[in-house]
């Protein structure tokens, strides 16, 4: 995946960032990243938002996906991941294909507070913003930014 990651560098893209290599990303995981991406990217244009809001559930969930087919997590990690698969399936419209067990929906404080550190962590280890060639040709028409 290292390659992958310095391809979309070379193209302007902002890698996805995941525990380990060796779980290749399910196709409709990394499309749905990147379509998060793209729309707080344009999002951002209108109202900046923070390191946190700019890493979505789809982004989270790519991170840890190959993790958990890999070893049990710890079960506040899990509880985390399992919430944000849950976000991440609400937005799909496929929540009612998720099993009733595997349903998380609401997080105690201290795990929020780990969401929103990891979400912040995610960010910082991809580069920051999101950028692929369409936000960074709209920021040189509308920002005059390169």
């Amino acid at each position: 995946m290292k390659n992958k990651n310095q391809s979309q560098k070379e193209r302007g893209n902002t890698p996805i960032m995941v525990a380990n290599k060796e779980w290749e990303l399910p196709e409709n995981l990394m499309r749905w990243v990147k379509e998060e991406r793209m729309i707080n990217g344009l999002i951002n244009f209108i109202k900046p938002l923070s390191p946190e809001e700019s890493v979505g559930y789809a982004e989270c969930c790519a991170y840890l996906y190959p993790e958990i087919q890999k070893r049990l997590l710890r079960s506040d990690v899990t509880k985390i991941y399992l919430y944000c698969f849950t976000q991440m399936m609400k937005k799909q419209k496929m929540f009612d294909t998720i099993p009733k067990e595997c349903i998380v929906e609401e997080l105690t404080n201290y795990e929020k507070s780990k969401l929103s550190k990891f979400k912040k962590w995610i960010y910082k280890s991809r580069g920051g913003e999101e950028k692929n060639p369409i936000l960074n040709a709209l920021k040189e028409v509308f920002k005059n930014e390169k």
